[in-house]
Order: C-alpha cells, then sequence, then structure tokens
C-alpha cells in the first residue's frame, strides 16, 4: 500500500509539478507571490490531461487495447518531463525568472494567520468528509464500474458496466474518458480504481480547486493580505452548504470529486477564468500577452473535452463571450485569431459527438 501511494504521489503531484515547468511564469511572472510552484502544478496537471485526451480518444473509436493507451501515455508523460527540463535549463541560462515578491512588507498580521488558519481547518474538514463518509451517487456505478473495467478487462467502453455483457462501442462516452484516466492511475500504482475514484482523488482535486482559487484571489485582491483569506472562507462556506442540489459544482466537488463532471466544474473551468482574467490583466497595463499563455489556454480547452461531452460546448462559450468583452473594452480585433486558434480542437470533438450519436 505504501508503494501505490508513493506512485499515486508521483502521478498526480511530482509529475505535474514539473510538467508545469513548461508554461511557467507565462500568468504574472515567475516565482511571485509564492504562487508559481501552484500554478505549475495546476497547469502541468491540465497539459497531461489534454494529452490523454488527444491520445485516449482515437484509441478508443479504433477499438484499441487499454494497454495501448497505457504505453503512450506514459510515453507523453516522459516526453513532457524531458521538455520541461529543457525549457528549464534554458530559461536559467538566459536569465529569464525574476525575483519579484508582491510585498514589500512582511510584517506579522496575527489577524490574516488566524483567518489562514480557518481556511487551513476547513480545507482539512471537506477531505475528511470527502474521503472518510459514505454517501449514495448513482453516477458511480457507471462511472467507477467503468474504470474497473477498463483496467481489469483491457478495453475501453465495449462492456456494459451494470451487467458486465459485451456491448458495442459506446462513442459518445468515449469521447470523455475521464474514467479511463482513472483507470490508468490504477494500472500504475496497483490500487483499485474504486480506491483511486473515492480516496486518492478527493485527496488532490479538493486541494487543487482551492489552489486554483488562491490563485484567482491573488489576482482579485492584489493588495489585501486579509481579503484573500477571507475570500476562501467565504468559498469554503458556499462549498460546505452548497448541497441544496445533487446538481449543484458544490455537491459535485465534494460527492463526485473524481467525476469529470466535478473537474469540469470546479477545476477546468475556473482555471480557464483565472488565465483569462491574467490576459485582460495585460491588456490593461498594455503588456503582450506570451505565446505560452495561449498555449496554456489551448490545453485547458482540450482538458474540457476530456472531463465531459458537454465541455467542449462549455469552454468554447466562456471563451467567445470573454473575447468578445474584451475585443469591445480594450479594441483589440487581434486578440480573436489566437482565441480562434484555441477553439478549434473542442470544436472538433463536438462535431465528432454529432457525427457519431
Amino acid at each position: 500500500m505504501i508503494v501505490q501511494i508513493l506512485i499515486l504521489a508521483v502521478l498526480l503531484l511530482m509529475v505535474p509539478t514539473i510538467v508545469g515547468g513548461i508554461t511557467a511564469g507565462v500568468d504574472r511572472g515567475e516565482n511571485q507571490d509564492g504562487t508559481a510552484l501552484i500554478f505549475r502544478w495546476v497547469s502541468g496537471q491540465i497539459i497531461l490531461w489534454a494529452g490523454f485526451q488527444a491520445i485516449c480518444v482515437p484509441m478508443i473509436l479504433a477499438q484499441r487495447r487499454f494497454r495501448d493507451v497505457v504505453v503512450l501515455f506514459s510515453g507523453y508523460m516522459a516526453v513532457m518531463v524531458i521538455v520541461s527540463a529543457v525549457v528549464g535549463i534554458r530559461r536559467r541560462t538566459v536569465g529569464s525568472i525574476s525575483k519579484r515578491t508582491r510585498y514589500a512588507n512582511h510584517k506579522k498580521d496575527n489577524i490574516a494567520i488566524l483567518l489562514w488558519g480557518c481556511v487551513a481547518g476547513l480545507v482539512l474538514l471537506q477531505l475528511v468528509l470527502a474521503c472518510f463518509l459514505s454517501y449514495e451517487e448513482g453516477d458511480d456505478a457507471y462511472y467507477v464500474a467503468v474504470s474497473t473495467i477498463t483496467a481489469s478487462a483491457d478495453n475501453m467502453f465495449q462492456t456494459l458496466p451494470y451487467t458486465g455483457a459485451t456491448t458495442g462501442l459506446d462513442a459518445r462516452h468515449g469521447l470523455a474518458p475521464m474514467p479511463v484516466w482513472v483507470a490508468y492511475l490504477s494500472k500504475i500504482s496497483g490500487m483499485r480504481a474504486v480506491t483511486v475514484a473515492q480516496i486518492a482523488l478527493p485527496l488532490v482535486l479538493i486541494v487543487m480547486t482551492y489552489g486554483i482559487f488562491f490563485l484567482l484571489g491573488r489576482l482579485l485582491f492584489p493588495d489585501g493580505r486579509r481579503k484573500l483569506p477571507l475570500f476562501l472562507l467565504v468559498l469554503q462556506f458556499l462549498v460546505l452548504f452548497g448541497g441544496y442540489s445533487t446538481y449543484s459544482a458544490e455537491n459535485f466537488l465534494l460527492v463526485r470529486t473524481g467525476q469529470g463532471k466535478s473537474v469540469m466544474a470546479n477545476i477546468v473551468i475556473p482555471f480557464l477564468l483565472y488565465l483569462l482574467l491574467a490576459i485582460m490583466e495585460k491588456l490593461q497595463i498594455k503588456e503582450k500577452n506570451s505565446i505560452g499563455m495561449w498555449l496554456m489556454i489551448g490545453f485547458t480547452m482540450v482538458a474540457g473535452c476530456l472531463c465531459t461531452t458537454q465541455g467542449a460546448l462549455l469552454v468554447c462559450i466562456l471563451l467567445g463571450t470573454v473575447g468578445l468583452c474584451m475585443t469591445v473594452c480594450y479594441r483589440r480585433m487581434r486578440i480573436l485569431l489566437p482565441m480562434a486558434g484555441c477553439c478549434i480542437v473542442p470544436v472538433f470533438f463536438a462535431l465528432l459527438y454529432f457525427m457519431l450519436r
């Protein structure tokens, strides 16, 4: 079990953080405000999700074996780690890493420390609630069963999860293979898929969600040492008391953490919003956005397609709406061109969905 936990820690923590070095600092500058590590972790995981979507969907439609996806995606991760190492060496060589910090005054603030302690305590409480309390969730009868069958039977979306009978290819669900990613983690680590989905992923994805909102808070409240923890506390109370519906994003975060819809609502969309706000901040100060920023947005759009078949539509709507607002507010017609390029892959998956439906 210790070995399994260590392997999952490498796959979910270490590897994404290393891969995130490819686009490190494209948002607001390297090593700024202590947020660089969080951004690297989240962006690295987004890059890996996007690669898994690009590798897995063609393999599913070709009705290849799951072992082929394991080999190809493992190779993709190795390549991304090497690319990140090369980019990091080159960045250090040219001396482009900034050592800026936002706060010149590091005076101790007891109230801020207390607020951050409350934030940490509530995060820990949510991890306990998500991992150690039982709940009834009907969708797990499908998604967790798909992950289990994929890891054990070596086929993808060709077995009915409710009965175990062989069936034709389920292309509709195959276009959003988040359960196959769970099966990949199970296969590599040796841990059962249900344990990965119900225990390991909540521990990681809930923390990642609050990491993204931490980045958003730094963007929204750049000058307030107390405002940021207050923002996170309000957010946490909304999550804890968000069970007014089984379909709310708050309920999905705590109850359906490992499902693609939860990842879409709580990780992909907030992170895409953060990237778009970072772009608007640079436009406000008339600073040019880097190619790396647009690449990161493109990766995030593809990662949304991995979570759910509706993801292609949702990310395109969000990007298009913000793009039109930026065009009007900042009078930058040229910004529509890279945004259109970021929508190419999601539009392709959306058209593929209607063709296979």
